[in-house]
């Protein structure tokens, strides 16, 4: 099979690139409203394009020095924008989802609790109904971006007398609320944080931001989930949104490091995982455009990729020896390619541990595959079919 795309005679090339040329300085506006930030999108906010258009949009993107919009609005764009075109009302779309593609609302995922670990089911955020307005307490915490946004896509429990996984419901909440606060983490990557906790004090939400139905919120999150998993199944350092084995191999060349016989043996052996993971890319994203939902494959290809983007980076910084302990020294050199962020090896080493913890750890993930994949034994959890209300007040027994 042939995985070169169509060179530069292709007419699908040539227009993008026509119209890129006559607007040089095409703002995020302009971008999706000709269809360009989530081009596999149905109409009106996308061009329903195919796999290979859409990773000839994404070379033009990059070609005419874009940052590419999945990366500035990564949770607006692809993990939960495209839940609003299965689940969302029209008020909603057309709400949400024109400053979303234009990068003017930043999203954010407000998911994870202190209290719940890895066991997203274990909530105690909650929801309740007063009128024409929902009151939200609780706290969340590991939320990137949530700094930045002016939308969170909230999941919270709207009943506590069903068992953990029902009565959850997903919000669409706006992040300048009387009574949320956020607080940023600060890590060990120097830079300015990527995750925060939020805390919510009687928030006030309008009754028309639940995102579907009350109860539906499991079955939400989980579709989101998959498709950020997918998304994060790239060639690349910090969940691909970094510099790649290619990349790397072309740095340890230009620098003479590939002479080392450890190095090289590492290198390639590197160089082969980006290939497949790079093939697992395409492969998700036609199954993506011809309406096959995100399913567990996601959980595969996010558990390869995240330590594959950690080895990168080691290996990136322990060839400079010594001068790899200190941030900016001897950095190999990379393609003039915009990577946010993630446009040096430093960057990427400090943040690369989070890789295998966020959006689902690595033992989450294993679990995953052994029990939806490779149908092994499920864990048994006393707790599933209890209300929640009911489940701390006693300790059930295992069957």
């Amino acid at each position: 099979m042939d995985f070169t795309l169509p060179g530069e005679d292709d007419p699908r090339r040539i227009e993008i690139r026509a119209w890129l040329a006559a607007h040089p300085k095409a703002s995020y506006a302009q971008l999706a409203g000709r269809g360009l930030t989530a081009p596999n999108w149905p109409a009106p906010w996308g061009l329903s394009a195919g796999p290979e258009e859409v990773l000839i949009i994404d070379e033009e993107l990059h070609r005419a020095g874009i940052t590419h919009p999945h990366l500035v609005n990564p949770i607006g764009v692809n993990q939960c924008g495209q839940s609003l075109l299965t689940w969302g009302t029209e008020a909603q779309r057309q709400r949400f989802l024109p400053p979303a593609l234009a990068c003017e609302e930043i999203w954010c995922m407000l998911f994870s609790e202190p209290s719940g670990g890895s066991d997203l089911g274990a909530l105690r955020t909650a929801a309740r109904r007063e009128g024409d307005h929902y009151v939200i307490s609780g706290q969340k915490i590991w939320n990137s971006l949530a700094h930045k946004a002016t939308v969170g896509v909230l999941i919270a429990r709207t009943d506590a007398g069903k068992p953990k996984h029902r009565g959850l419901s997903v919000f669409l909440i706006d992040m300048k609320s009387p009574g949320i606060t956020v607080r940023p983490i600060t890590d060990m990557t120097g830079a300015e944080p990527e995750y925060n906790e939020v805390f919510l004090d009687d928030v006030r939400v309008p009754a028309d931001r639940l995102l579907g139905s009350e109860g539906d919120g499991w079955r939400i999150v989980m579709e989101q989930l998959q498709t950020e998993r997918q998304g994060m199944t790239m060639p690349g350092a910090v969940w691909g949104s970094g510099p790649t084995a290619r990349e790397l191999v072309d740095g340890l060349i230009a620098s003479g490091r590939i002479r080392d016989p450890a190095i090289r043996d590492q290198a390639a052996r590197l160089y082969v995982e980006g290939e497949l993971l790079r093939l697992l890319t395409y492969r998700h994203m036609s199954n993506k455009i011809n309406g096959k939902p995100a399913g567990f494959e996601g959980n595969l290809g996010k558990m390869m990729a995240a330590p594959h983007g950690q080895r990168l980076s080691d290996l990136a910084k322990r060839s400079a020896g010594p001068a790899g302990m200190i941030d900016g020294a001897d950095d190999l050199p990379l393609a003039e390619k915009d990577y946010g962020l993630f446009d040096s090896w430093d960057y990427a080493y400090w943040f690369a541990p989070a890789a295998t913890l966020g959006v689902g750890t690595q033992e989450i993930l294993k679990n995953a595959v052994a029990e939806r994949i490779l149908g092994l034994p499920r864990d048994t959890d006393p707790t599933a079919a209890l209300p929640f209300n009911e489940a701390g007040r006693q300790r059930p027994k295992v069957a």
